[in-house]
């Protein structure tokens, strides 16, 4: 009876926006995890726990760097959340973290354990910091910016790794987990060189500088910093930017650009689309259709 336009089509936009995007399909599309028409998904949660805890591998590493910064403060925090509660009602079986103890590296912790968070993530960080010892749960909190990180999640941290640090109030941060006549060390934090540390806490009897001893070349991890003067100066050469806009929309740095001809059928309300639409980006072996 409403004479005015119910005004959806907001909505659906948006809504079909997230489904082409593909960085929402781990939410939309959980493979197996997904439920079919009558509600029954193929997998059930164990198998998820036996992936992150039960791997063969001891270490389990979950990529969240694609991932929208619209849901990563909620996706962080029901990670956290699934394998705290996991690990809490096991506490009696051989799976629980009493038996196989469980550390959680928390990566870039200033972007979704900021002071001024009130989400699923910090709720869960503290949660896990404050209790999470007592049930074979253990945390890592790593972080660029410790003076953003909450304070509640610091203070239940038992050791400090502190590397090169030129912000005075990252600084203060660190200075005030150090006995007061020891503080002195940490005016070396601004000129630290790469690698080098300075340790402070249950890991270590006294503070003490360091410098960690790197991985094998072939083990490190593609972070490094480029060579600018030695790249900047290559002679120029002609570049495909296709292969780029390929990864960018396929959300994977492996993509390679395939054109596939796809022929638009009718759909439901009579229109009919006849042209043909080349979709590019695409993963090679992947011949889904759209």
């Amino acid at each position: 009876m409403n004479q005015q336009a119910l005004g959806i089509t907001r909505q659906l936009d948006l809504l079909r926006s997230r489904l082409l995007d593909r960085r929402f399909d781990f939410l939309l599309h959980p493979g197996p995890w997904e439920p079919d028409l009558e509600g029954t998904p193929k997998a059930d949660l164990d198998e998820l726990l036996r992936g992150w805890l039960g791997s063969p591998k001891p270490v389990t590493i979950l990529d969240l760097s694609g991932i929208p910064s619209t849901i990563l403060e909620r996706l962080v925090g029901a990670i956290l959340k699934i394998t705290y509660e996991a690990l809490f009602w096991s506490r009696e079986k051989t799976e629980g973290g009493v038996e196989r103890p469980s550390l959680v590296v928390m990566e870039e912790a200033h972007r979704y354990l900021g002071a001024q968070a009130k989400g699923l993530a910090l709720e869960m960080a503290k949660r896990v910091a404050k209790e999470g010892r007592k049930y074979g749960v253990g945390a890592m909190v790593i972080s660029q910016r410790p003076s953003e990180v909450d304070e509640t999640v610091l203070s239940q941290c038992g050791t400090f790794f502190a590397l090169r640090l030129s912000n005075p109030d990252d600084r203060a941060r660190v200075r005030g987990t150090l006995p007061d006549g020891l503080t002195g060390l940490l005016d070396v934090l601004p000129v630290l060189r790469t690698g080098e540390a300075i340790v402070t806490g249950e890991a270590a009897k006294l503070p003490m500088r360091c410098r960690v001893e790197l991985p094998a070349e072939e083990h490190r991890p593609r972070s490094e910093d480029p060579a600018v003067s030695q790249k900047w100066g290559m002679q120029k050469r002609d570049e495909g930017y296709g292969r780029v806009v390929a990864s960018w929309r396929a959300q994977s740095p492996r993509a390679v650009t395939e054109e596939l001809n796809i022929e638009r059928v009718a759909v439901s309300d009579g229109v009919t689309l006849t042209d043909e639409l080349t979709i590019t980006g695409r993963n090679a072996g992947d011949q889904e259709e759209s």
